[in-house]
């Protein structure tokens, strides 16, 4: 038996039914621009949010680690001796 590597045929479809409508076409050069210029438009927007959200995150670790270092100078020297063995 030979495989095709044709699609099977939709059963409700018949092979003369394809129509420019129904038919993939190619985007033409304008379309194809105003994709590109789209597709950089939403990179830089991703990218405006990723750095926003970088530097809210950095601002956090920063705030969190005044905290951490007020709350360490605040407590009272704990003095750690070493064990004899």
């Amino acid at each position: 038996m030979i495989m095709s590597r044709r699609r099977p045929m939709q059963q409700d479809r018949k092979p003369d039914d394809r129509t420019p409508e129904t038919a993939r076409r190619r985007p033409g050069r304008a379309e194809r621009e105003a994709m590109k210029e789209e597709r950089a438009r939403d990179a830089g927007q991703a990218m405006k949010e990723y750095e926003a959200e970088r530097r809210a995150v950095l601002a956090n670790t920063e705030r969190l680690r005044a905290l951490r270092l007020a709350r360490d100078a605040a407590a009272p020297a704990v003095k750690t001796t070493k064990g004899t063995k």
